[in-house]
């Protein structure tokens, strides 16, 4: 069984480098989240908005992986109006993740924590580690802040004693 699959959904290509980045930290595969119909320009930013606020599913592209196969999905996206973004809920929604997952999200100024809720809503479970990141300090504090998402990430890689107390998931804010 492979270790690590990170899929993310980017469209400004804030989450693709911080996607990029983790996938060569942690040497994990890597997939993009990719929808049907492309939201580009004016139109769709505003159908980004209409879809986050409502909490729609659009249809997604075929992906070659398989979260099954993996021993860690870590899950990536950007935050849409306080929320995870459509093409990542229609993701979580269509993938039963059995095994640990992490999320991570990149955001304009705020919204992690109702996005990564909704992500756990949607996985059906709680993740081992998060990662918020503002959209400006992507560049230049992405090693800085991947530092305990990593350690977090590690840490879970690893046998647990049998009778070792269960430790809280850890979290990087921006």
């Amino acid at each position: 069984m492979k270790k690590t699959l990170i899929v993310y959904h980017s469209r400004s290509g804030h989450t693709r480098r911080v996607a990029r980045a983790l996938a060569q930290r942690l040497d994990a595969d890597i997939e993009e989240i990719r929808i049907v119909q492309p939201l580009d320009g004016w139109l769709g930013y505003m159908m980004c908005a209409i879809e986050s606020l409502a909490e729609l599913t659009p249809a997604l592209r075929p992906m070659r992986r398989r979260p099954a196969d993996y021993d860690l999905v870590v899950v990536g996206t950007p935050v849409w109006f306080w929320n995870v973004s459509s093409p990542v809920r229609s993701w979580l929604e269509t993938h039963a993740l059995k095994r640990r997952v992490a999320f991570f999200c990149t955001m304009g100024g705020s919204g992690a924590g109702r996005a990564f809720a909704s992500m756990a809503e949607l996985a059906g479970r709680e993740p081992v580690a998060t990662l918020a990141l503002i959209d400006r300090d992507v560049e230049p504090k992405v090693g800085e802040r991947m530092g305990a998402f990593l350690g977090a990430l590690h840490a879970h890689r690893r046998p647990a004693a049998r009778h070792a107390p269960r430790h809280a998931p850890a979290h990087a804010a921006a």
